[in-house]
């Protein structure tokens, strides 16, 4: 009998925890929809340098307590580019509603050529 209650006790808690886990999820996708919508508004259409082909990148950085992007890296094949996006995103304020504050974002972004 104490066996079965321990069991059913065991099934109860892991069930709770599960479902508070699941219940938290705020749509992601709309969040992070807005937040590339902010990022792409904040590095603008007119990039400095010249590209020979359509390229892409992926932009990981994170917001500190500030509501600031801090840019941790640029995954590009273009050095430019990469120095392009940290002196436009580096410590510029972003207002995003449901972001969590020192969660890494990636963004994937596609750098045609005009």
């Amino acid at each position: 009998m104490r066996n079965l209650k321990s069991i059913i006790t065991v099934i109860a808690i892991s069930l709770a925890t599960t479902f508070s886990v699941s219940a938290a999820d705020i749509e992601p996708s709309k969040i992070t929809k807005n937040l590339r919508t902010e990022i792409v508004s904040m590095l603008g259409d007119k990039i400095p340098t010249e590209f020979k082909s359509t390229s892409s990148a992926e932009i990981s950085f994170m917001v500190n307590n500030e509501n600031e992007v801090v840019v941790i890296t640029v995954d590009s094949k273009l050095n430019e580019f990469s120095s392009f996006v940290k002196n436009k995103l580096n410590y510029k304020k972003i207002n995003v509603k449901g972001i969590k504050i020192g969660e890494i974002y990636k963004v994937p972004v596609k750098i045609k050529v005009q």
